[in-house]
């Protein structure tokens, strides 16, 4: 195992502890002002909103979801997090902590992308095969896979959704302070 690899294994299995230090960068290297604030906010709400979308649909290892957002990636909670992430980046309005954030960012997520497709083929088989030659990895397209499951309010709630998204308005806060001190 080459230290690249070393690195995704050791992102995959702490993901958070391995994101915190980009966002610390991201804060500390932050220039907002009102225009980076304003769209920033805007893409980290669009992002939080296609996260608690893609919650309610997600029943976790009891069956494969496949409706809603999963209809047109097989990871829409990676992807919106990575929307999130470009608004923070925006917010920040500093291109240099941007793109080394993207790379820190693509480094920690990429290997749970790989790890979850394997654990589901083994867990659903024949199904997440299926599935999994119609919908995209990562990147959103659209698909007419057929989609199976409702939307839960309950999942949303089960998986502490709200509680990330006082998070996301908390991390929006402290670009908005940021831009306030400064200024």
């Amino acid at each position: 195992m080459n230290l690249y690899q070393k690195l995704e294994s050791w992102c995959f299995g702490h993901r958070i502890y391995a994101t915190a230090p980009v966002i610390v960068l991201l804060l500390l290297a932050a220039q907002p002002n009102l225009i980076s604030l304003a769209i920033g906010a805007l893409i980290v709400v669009l992002g939080e909103a296609g996260r608690t979308w893609a919650s309610g649909y997600i029943d976790k290892n009891a069956r494969l979801a496949t409706a809603g957002p999963y209809r047109f990636t097989r990871n829409p909670l990676y992807f919106f997090n990575t929307v999130i992430f470009i608004g923070y980046c925006a917010m920040a309005s500093n291109p240099w902590a941007a793109f080394f954030g993207l790379i820190a960012f693509t480094v920690i997520y990429r290997p749970a992308l790989h790890n979850e497709a394997a654990y589901m083929q083994q867990l659903f088989g024949d199904e997440f095969e299926n599935w999994a030659s119609v919908v995209p990895l990562f990147f959103p397209t659209w698909t007419n896979y057929p989609a199976q499951g409702q939307y839960s309010w309950a999942l949303v709630i089960q998986h502490r959704e709200h509680k990330n998204a006082l998070a996301m308005l908390a991390g929006i806060g402290l670009f908005v302070l940021i831009y306030w001190f400064n200024n």
